[in-house]
């Protein structure tokens, strides 16, 4: 078995790294934060907290006394192979702009236990020496603490950990997003102590989430939930009230966070480029094609998780078959509804129509199946903000589901999107039989989506994010 990189280790890409002296107790839990009930936790074998690595090949293209442009404090987890870090395939393309905008980047993130890393269906991993210019970063890998008692047990080590960390940067940036567990609460909380003024990033409204994700679930999650939400939200007020600047993927998590802090802008998390957007020519073949085909072809790209509401999704589609559309759509993603979802399509006689491919790791791929589509269905009963309806619109595919701020916004008032209110599967049904009848206007519809589409691309949503923090943060 390979040695365990040190957790709590800064870690440059280059594989350098300093030893301390102190220990840090790594607990993993494997419990997540979802409201699921609780289950065990393992002890993992101590391992050593390692003082920050000063990489010589990372410049400080800001000069400033701070020995890198950004710290970045993410719930996105790590995960560790031997001395090798792999992160998000589309998270990585985030490191990548945060770079290009600010010379050098900390990533601080948790790292997933293995055996949960394994299950994980749903997470395209990329290893981190890959990134473009990888001398630009550094991984300060965290516990996996989702556990009151290993979140207690490591708490005041990783606090000071951040303290140290949050010293030796210009910039910082939390993605906060939970209660146990969310050490980018903890380095907010560092920052305020430091006199350090900080950027709040989110794209869920959490508490809201924490209700909505149990209302099918056991008396005993329900309980829990009533209980966890209100306390998140306090905690999550409390830490975006002493925030400098708020950045809010979507309208949703603007309008439940935008007036509790001076600087608030509603923001778009894209990691698709320009070239990503339909061309002209396959525009014009697939608008003369929807004319044409009988049979109307549906996709949606996401988890198969109760947020989603999949179940949701078809018992449209057989609504909208009893009304007489002829479709064929697909749901690219895996997750932990599938089962419930196979077994949903085999008694609803859905089997010649409904096609579950899994999880698909190919960005080319993964686009090819939004543009070969003429609309995009989607069941969300969360606030959140997902990209697949970004993507979607980049690719020609008008957005029809539960309505949203979030989506409602992405349009703009345009016919490239239409939505019924969230949980009335039975509206939606008939929704897609109307679109479904108007040919012309479907036409016109995808259009107007790649249109809107063209607003969107990673270079340009970044950038913008960036020029934001360095205007509102003092340093």
């Amino acid at each position: 078995m390979e040695k365990p990189f040190p957790l709590g280790q800064l870690a440059s890409t280059s594989g350098d790294s300093h030893k301390l002296t102190s220990d840090l107790t790594h607990s993993q839990s494997l419990n997540r934060p979802v409201l699921d009930d609780d289950v065990g936790s393992s002890p993992c074998p101590n391992s050593q907290l390692s003082q920050l690595a000063i990489d010589p090949s990372v410049e400080d293209t800001l000069s400033t006394p701070y020995l890198f442009g950004m710290l970045i404090v993410l719930p996105v987890p790590l995960r560790q192979q031997g001395n090798r870090f792999l992160f998000d395939l589309q998270a990585c393309n985030g490191l990548e702009r945060w770079a290009d905008n600010f010379g050098s980047v900390v990533v601080a993130a948790p790292v997933m236990p293995e055996d949960l890393a394994e299950q994980d269906t749903t997470i395209a991993w990329r290893d981190v020496a890959t990134l473009e210019n990888p001398q630009r970063f550094s991984f300060l890998p965290l516990p996996w603490a989702y556990s009151l008692k290993d979140f207690v047990a490591n708490y005041g080590q990783v606090r000071s950990l951040l303290a140290e960390t949050i010293t030796r940067c210009r910039y910082l940036q939390f993605g906060i997003s939970w209660l146990i567990g969310d050490w980018a609460a903890v380095a907010a909380i560092e920052a305020q102590r430091h006199r350090r003024s900080y950027a709040v990033h989110k794209d869920l409204v959490d508490h809201k989430v924490i209700l909505q994700a149990s209302r099918d679930g056991s008396l005993k999650q329900r309980i829990k939930a009533l209980i966890t939400s209100p306390i998140v939200a306090s905690y999550h007020r409390w830490l975006i009230q002493r925030c400098q600047l708020g950045l809010w993927h979507g309208a949703d998590c603007y309008t439940a966070y935008g007036k509790l802090c001076q600087n608030s802008y509603l923001i778009h998390d894209v990691h698709t480029k320009a070239a990503d957007q339909i061309g002209e020519l396959a525009l014009q073949l697939k608008r003369q094609q929807v004319t044409q085909d009988p049979v109307l072809r549906i996709c949606y790209v996401g988890r198969m998780v109760p947020m989603k509401a999949p179940l949701d999704w078809l018992l449209a589609l057989a609504s909208a078959r009893k009304l007489g559309v002829k479709f064929q759509a697909t749901w690219v993603g895996d997750g932990s509804m599938r089962q419930e979802m196979e077994e949903m399509i085999e008694a609803t006689g859905l089997g010649s129509c409904v096609h579950l491919p899994g999880f698909e790791s190919n960005r080319d791929r993964l686009l090819q199946h939004l543009r070969d589509a003429h609309v995009m269905v989607f069941t969300h009963i969360t606030q959140e903000s997902p990209r697949c309806l970004i993507e979607a619109l980049q690719s020609g595919t008008p957005l029809i589901g539960y309505d949203s701020e979030y989506a409602s916004d992405l349009v703009q008032g345009s016919v490239a999107g239409a939505f019924v209110p969230v949980g009335e599967w039975q509206a939606l049904a008939q929704l897609l039989y109307d679109v479904d009848r108007d040919r012309p206007l479907l036409s016109e519809r995808i259009g107007i989506a790649a249109s809107q589409g063209t607003r969107f691309s990673d270079d340009s949503v970044f950038r913008e994010r960036s020029e934001l923090i360095k205007t509102h943060l003092t340093v």
